[in-house]
């Protein structure tokens, strides 16, 4: 059996009690569709309804009838009660597209009573996509509030069409017809579903040569996605919360936590846009391919403003090369990235011997005792050891005899971190900044070219520990070594040793295999560059830039908005008084498919 997925021309007409002060309770013992397709596309539509009015209920007094689109017409609607004529159809106050017609007299509790209306909606039948000879229609019926609706329902939902038209070309789309009817003047099929809940939707469909029709509405596959999105409301209004959610989330994350003021009536704009019958829908799938992009431009701006954090300097073009910089402070100079900076000040502190390593994971420090003073005879014993303790360090120090025993990742550098970069930006005062960034590269590249160079293992080893912070400041470093690893070389640092500089094994490393202490081809950079890798990014987060105080947020403060509203508020609030109001019923109710509409039914308002 050929099978069509098209949702085609989909028609509810929505009948349910309306909520509010009322009590409504009622059953639909039958309820029939009826379904004459015009060869000018349009579909001549009767609905006859059966309602009772349970006892002890208000009384039915007023049907709403949900259109499938706006191109309805009050003109072409009849509607009766009993057989008896409805004066009044009108729009609805409550379903849009709908009409409302009042029963008179209402169906009283313990009655029943029959409710039929006829109306006309042109260009309901559509090309059908899956063969280019067939027209497709598709429909549901009504369906009602299930909690006040009671028993159960005989459903009869039929579908007429053009004469010339043989029984066996007529195709179902999904569901099977329950007959096939070979009248005089028209064919039809019809779909019996017995003892139904109608408090839920029965999709059906046919599709049927379109030789005798003089006029379908082309739809492509495309348009088809685009009818379904216009009037799938549910699934917009899923859609439309995930995508609120969302860009609160980039919202807040580009301002700052900042635009409170802004935030709030932007949403309340947006979704008041987004419920508009025809332009919402198109600009709700418009802000679903924008706010990724959006997002990733957000993004991409509050990086490259984060990028940069060494304050202004005053270089002087032609002023000369900045020499004599440390490691880190050069490594600041080329804004690598903290977390790494701060790696090489740690580093550099343990091969002086400044500082001792607890622990390797994660990364605990202590000050040697002998450095456990103030700065300046921190100096004068770092002389008699013969070492020297830079100024930059001076900070560091002081925060590990404080934090002494604590992992590196649970410290606050920022302060030593910050006195770095500002330090080094003001000793470049007067000096050509870009000659020096590319003196400090040289130095960079040319220690590598080296090392490459140097085939003895005792020797590369000695020259990677005399050099290693400059070896480290390449981008490339960590691949760098594990080239070096692939090839056989695995790079031991002679001072990362856990506990005092004497007290034996270091970090975990491969053990070497040579003879003697010497380190062979075979057994040592991968563990070294992994290890080093994880203790700056152990550091990397609390070393943001941002969280350093070195640059802004990267993304745009609306702090201001969010005080002007305050302001703005408090003023309203002491110049008025307090207001209340009434609140009022409603309903709805919701359906799938291509022309899907509902409505609300039922007693006084």
């Amino acid at each position: 059996m050929k099978m069509n997925a098209l949702l085609i021309a989909m028609l509810a007409i929505g009948l349910c009690a309306v909520a509010g002060a009322q009590n409504y309770s009622f059953s639909v013992p039958e309820m029939e569709m009826h379904n004459q397709i015009q060869p000018d596309a349009s579909v001549v539509i009767q609905y006859k309804i059966t309602f009772h009015c349970n006892d002890g209920a208000d009384a039915i007094d007023i049907v709403d009838v949900g259109m499938p689109n706006y191109n309805y017409s009050i003109s072409n609607m009849t509607a009766s009660l009993n057989g008896v004529q409805l004066s009044t159809i009108r729009n609805s106050e409550y379903v849009k597209p709908g009409v409302e017609v009042p029963l008179t007299p209402p169906i009283a509790p313990g009655e029943t009573g029959v409710f039929e209306i006829t109306f006309s909606i042109p260009n309901m039948v559509y090309q059908d996509t899956t063969d280019a000879e067939y027209a497709s229609y598709q429909i549901t019926p009504t369906w009602f509030d299930g909690s006040l609706l009671t028993d159960t329902t005989k459903l009869e939902v039929a579908v007429y069409l053009t004469k010339n038209i043989e029984l066996d070309e007529i195709l179902h789309q999904g569901v099977n017809f329950t007959q096939k009817f070979d009248l005089e003047s028209k064919k039809a099929v019809v779909w019996l579903f017995e003892d139904t809940r109608v408090d839920t939707s029965h999709d059906v469909g046919v599709s049927f040569p379109k030789r005798d029709m003089e006029h379908v509405v082309s739809m492509t596959r495309l348009g088809l996605l685009w009818k379904w999105w216009t009037e799938a409301s549910l699934t917009r209004f899923y859609i439309g919360f995930i995508l609120l959610i969302a860009f609160g989330i980039f919202f807040y994350r580009f301002t700052g936590g900042t635009g409170t003021c802004l935030f709030i009536p932007l949403i309340i704009g947006t979704i008041i846009v987004w419920s508009m019958p025809i332009l919402g829908p198109a600009l709700e799938a418009l802000f679903i391919p924008t706010l990724p992009l959006i997002w990733v431009l957000g993004e991409r701006y509050t990086k490259a403003k984060r990028r940069g954090y060494l304050p202004p300097i005053e270089s002087v073009a032609g002023g000369g090369i900045k020499r004599g910089l440390g490691v880190p402070e050069a490594a600041v100079l080329l804004e690598q990235p903290l977390g790494r900076v701060m790696t090489m000040v740690i580093f550099g502190m343990l091969k002086k011997r400044l500082i001792t390593m607890v622990d390797d994971d994660p990364l605990t420090l202590d000050i040697v005792p002998d450095y456990r003073t103030d700065r300046t005879e921190r100096r004068k014993r770092a002389k008699d050891n013969g070492t020297v303790v830079r100024g930059y360090e001076q900070p560091f120090l002081d925060i590990i005899a404080e934090n002494a025993r604590k992992p590196v990742k649970d410290v606050d550098f920022s302060k030593a971190m910050k006195h770095l970069v500002e330090n080094t930006a003001k000793r470049m005062a007067g000096f050509d900044l870009e000659q020096t960034k590319e003196y400090y590269l040289s130095i960079v590249n040319k220690a590598w070219q080296q090392a490459k160079e140097i085939g003895e293992i005792e020797k590369r080893d000695e020259f990677v520990d005399n050099n290693l912070l400059w070896l480290m400041m390449a981008d490339n470093c960590n691949d760098q070594f594990d080239g070096w690893h692939q090839r056989g070389y695995h790079y031991h640092p002679t001072w990362s040793h856990v506990g005092t500089p004497s007290s034996g094994p270091g970090i975990s490393m491969p053990t070497p295999s040579a003879p003697g202490n010497a380190t062979s081809f075979s057994d040592v950079a991968a563990s070294f560059a992994g290890w080093s890798q994880k203790v700056s990014s152990g550091v990397a987060n609390t070393l943001d830039p941002v969280s350093v105080g070195l640059v802004d947020r990267g993304g745009i403060s609306l702090a201001g908005v969010d005080k002007v509203g305050m302001d703005i508020i408090s003023s309203m609030a002491e110049s008025s008084g307090s207001s209340g109001g009434g609140g009022g019923g409603g309903c709805a109710c919701a359906c799938a498919g291509c022309a899907c509409a509902c409505a609300c039914a039922g007693g006084g308002r």
